[in-house]
């Protein structure tokens, strides 16, 4: 990729494209706000290429409350660099020219392949791989070359392949980091970890707990009394560092990389299984290279003191979350030796505390629920299952969280250049927003803090509302990102925190281990420069950006293959739903089972016409009728898209409406007559959207 270009007349920044066909600068600065683009304006610019864009000298005199409305701001005047370099579609002759039609419909369609081999003809309506061309001309047509033959495009087995192709990432690595890693394993196995120098903490009872099925164990836990009522906590992380050395060639390609991406298939993973599962995984009964934080807390819950060290550990169990949630719930720990239950006991009360306090000092409690879907052998999905925030979750997720601020609170004080987790307080606009989409659901109480919020979702526990209200919280906070310099997390509410606890997974932690040992061992100079520090900090959050969007997709295109079948054996509902969102065209309704979002036009709900109302909130006729955010709806499918990943409703047929679900609100009610105060009326949501990653604000 080309270095980017400065421009004292332009803004430079990504090129970003709407399923809905808008166009949008993401500015390569944090602080600014996305720029709509004039479409006229885009020539043959693609998803994710960097770009330059000049400001139109009316954007500043139309402001919008809600920039998802904005009048458009900028012109493309130039393309600095192509970030996609492949692209997967179906081939089509016309004529003498064959065409590629993308599968990613945020590419142009359709691409033309350049000089197209004779053997291509016998290849329509496969589908194929093509190279794109590597022109900046923003006036010259997109092209394509011929590559590769993935097979029938109605295959499930393609899908997630052509997804990857499409984004650039491979399962598999490069010969010379396969090479370097099967060197390190061969070597582990010769020689065993390297002791020296490091704290022998091999008696001590320590622990993993991890989802079923988990092979990278990159964390263990350990817990001690001591006098005066209290708690040393052992936070032990796998000690990646010591393997993998910078400007190594498995270095290389984990920042490459920037982390692990957790499709709904599989795992696209940062470093070799020869690394991650053979030599870094902290597996029972064998020795292994930790960095250690140990916590002080006294019987409050209070942190009192803390340090960090390397040492070299062993485990003495590997529990799942499930074992661990058993034995809190009714004392039964099977498979697992009887002297970790008291440790469990104590970690169990230790953390309630931590959490608690956590809490009272301005972090945020709240989290939107998850789905998760089941896969037959074929790579269809079979159903869903609600995932839920367990107490052993929780537990962990505090050991790692107080982990990774001590670490960051060593790290400010030394007063080297680093990397930091940030989570800046929502804008201004942001609050105004929030407030109106809570009132709008009825909720009074207009937010102004973290306590607030928390007071607010604390109101809501176990109601009706409670997921809807969380969704209206969640998607007017600013993402977490990385930083070269310290600002406090606005989600967690401490001052100082950064990434620690995964460095299997995540290049900012491995990162935070080597400068975290070069405080430990004195070294005066730092380990980079803040210049270098700044780049680290924009390519792990692009990473992270990146993967969160193929981990959403790998998610939707699945789900929209299971619609469509379901849509063609006649099997369309009616589905329990919640009207998330309105827009001019209809209103959004999201599936309460599988978190599936569609469109419920206005044009399918007979001849009357619904108009928005100014805060977007509510739709109504004439006759008195309205849709309106957060009320629950049945529907039915009443088209899909596979291409496009869009489902359309359409409300059930007064027969369906008689039958729907066993505590669904009935069809007849869907549209409802409008009430004095719409907010409070009707039905409440039974679903919000979904969010991968608990973690991901973190």
């Amino acid at each position: 990729m080309m270095p980017r270009m400065k421009n004292k007349t332009g803004i430079s920044g990504t090129f970003n494209v709407r399923l809905n066909g808008t166009c949008w600068l993401i500015p390569d600065s944090p602080q600014r706000p996305p720029l709509k683009l004039d479409p006229a304006s885009i020539g043959s610019a693609l998803p994710g290429d960097t770009i330059m864009a000049t400001p139109l000298p009316h954007a500043a005199a139309q402001p919008s409350t809600d920039w998802r409305f904005a009048p458009s701001a900028a012109r493309v005047s130039k393309i600095l660099a192509r970030k996609r370099e492949w692209v997967v579609g179906v081939l089509h002759w016309q004529g003498r020219r064959a065409l590629i039609v993308p599968r990613d419909p945020l590419l142009p369609n359709p691409i033309p392949l350049q000089k197209s081999p004779q053997l291509v003809k016998r290849m329509e309506g496969r589908l194929v791989v093509g190279r794109l061309e590597t022109s900046l001309a923003l006036n010259q047509p997109v092209r394509a070359h011929f590559v590769e033959d993935l097979g029938h495009p109605d295959l499930a087995a393609n899908d997630i392949p052509a997804l990857l192709k499409d984004h650039g990432m491979e399962e598999s690595f490069p010969a010379n980091v396969q090479k370097a890693a099967a060197q390190e394993h061969a070597r582990f196995i010769q020689q065993g970890p390297r002791l020296r120098g490091r704290k022998d903490l091999r008696k001590q009872l320590i622990l993993t707990i991890d989802p079923t099925g988990a092979h990278d164990h990159d964390d263990a836990i350990s817990i001690e009394p001591m006098p005066g009522g209290r708690w040393k906590l052992g936070v032990h992380i796998a000690d990646v560092a010591a393997v993998v050395p910078p400007d190594s060639p498995v270095d290389v390609e984990a920042r490459k990389r920037g982390n692990s991406t957790y499709l709904v298939d599989r795992v696209i993973r940062m470093l070799p299984q020869e690394l991650t599962l053979r030599v870094c995984s902290l597996r029972p009964d064998e020795d292994h290279l930790a960095h250690s934080v140990e916590l002080i807390y006294d019987s409050q819950g209070r942190l009192q003191e803390s340090r960090t060290f390397r040492s070299v550990i062993r485990i003495q169990a590997a529990l799942t979350y499930e074992q661990v949630q058993t034995f809190f719930d009714t004392g039964r720990l099977a498979g697992a030796p009887a002297n970790v239950k008291k440790p469990l006991r104590q970690l169990q009360q230790l953390c309630r505390r931590i959490r608690a306090a956590r809490i009272q000092n301005g972090a945020l409690d709240f989290t939107v629920p998850e789905v998760q879907c089941r896969l037959d052998r074929k790579g269809n999905i079979t159903g869903f299952v609600p995932r839920s925030s367990s107490e052993s979750y929780q537990l962990i997720e505090e050991c790692m969280l107080a982990a990774n601020q001590a670490v960051a609170q060593k790290i400010y004080a030394a007063g080297v250049p680093s990397l930091y987790r940030i989570h800046e307080e929502p804008a201004p606009d942001q609050w105004v927003r929030m407030g109106a989409e809570l009132r709008a659901l009825g909720i009074p109480t207009l937010p102004r803090d973290a306590g607030s919020l928390n007071h607010i979702a604390r109101s809501m526990t176990g109601q009706p509302l409670q997921p809807m209200v969380t969704l209206a919280m969640m998607r007017n906070l600013k993402r977490a990102r990385y930083a070269d310099e310290s600002q406090p997390h606005f989600g967690l509410g401490f001052t100082h925190y950064t990434h620690f606890t995964s460095p299997i997974r995540r290049y900012s932690d491995l990162i935070i281990h080597r400068i975290l040992t070069a405080i430990e061992d004195g070294r005066k100079k730092p380990l980079y420069s803040l210049p270098e520090m700044a780049s680290i900090a924009a390519l792990c959050s692009a990473r992270e950006r990146e993967s969160a969007e193929v981990e959403s997709l790998s998610f939707q295109i699945k789900r929209a293959r299971y619609f469509a079948a379901r849509l063609k054996q006649g099997a369309v509902g009616p589905f329990a739903g919640t009207i998330v969102a309105l827009n001019p065209k209809g209103a959004i309704v999201e599936l309460s089972e599988s978190q599936q979002q569609g469109m419920l036009p206005f044009a399918a709900l007979g001849k009357a016409r619904f108009r928005l109302a100014a805060d977007g909130f509510m739709a109504t006729t004439s006759q008195g009728r309205s849709l309106r955010l957060g009320q629950s709806i049945q529907v039915c499918l009443a088209a899909v898209d596979e291409r496009l990943l869009r489902v359309d409703f359409c409300l059930p047929p007064p027969v369906a409406a008689s039958a729907s679900p066993k505590g669904s609100a009935p069809a007849k009610s869907a549209i409802s007559k409008q009430q004095k105060n719409p907010a409070r009326s009707g039905s409440s949501p039974s679903s919000a959207s979904r969010n991968k990653r608990r973690t991901r604000q973190q």
